[in-house]
């Protein structure tokens, strides 16, 4: 078995520094799941603007999956976590111009041997996959003719 291709920027202080200058004090901080990543501690963040947009996709979150932080007031606590060796917090944007190439490249197999469990696909030179975030998670985007199905890319590529 390979490494683990991880596409994800790493969350530090110069970039909630950033996110503070450019008047985005609100993050939504749920669980990770991907391979290479340590179940329950890896985290992917998502910026916002406005309050009430983070509050709507915090609201859509599992209980113990993941929540709203204002940097304004909880700046201690998302350091605590960029500091700690326990967990791994990440950026829901990813490091790489050709992240899509590379994660397809890299779980081609995986992706293969999956799509079975979620289309009834006979000839995978005729689909589309596209890769998108939906309140925080990686999403893959499939397309065979004119039926376009939805999955988490986790899903797909373990």
């Amino acid at each position: 078995m390979s490494v683990p291709y991880n596409p994800f920027e790493l969350l530090n202080l110069p970039l909630l520094k950033d996110f503070l200058r450019r008047n985005t004090p609100f993050l939504v901080v749920q669980r990770l799941k991907w391979p290479g990543v340590p179940d329950k501690r890896g985290f992917i963040a998502t910026p916002y603007q406005q309050h009430s947009s983070a509050r709507a996709h915090a609201q859509k979150l599992d209980s113990n999956e993941g929540r709203m932080v204002d940097l304004d007031s909880e700046l201690d606590k998302i350091l605590a976590l960029i500091e700690s060796s326990k967990y791994i917090l990440y950026l829901n944007a990813c490091r790489d111009k050709d992240w899509q190439t590379k994660v397809l490249s890299h779980y081609q197999k995986n992706i293969q041997l999956n799509l079975a469990n979620y289309a009834a696909i006979q000839d995978m030179e005729k689909m589309d996959i596209e890769f998108c975030f939906e309140l925080g998670k990686l999403m893959a985007r499939i397309q065979v003719k004119h039926t376009i199905q939805t999955i988490s890319l986790f899903d797909l590529i373990k």
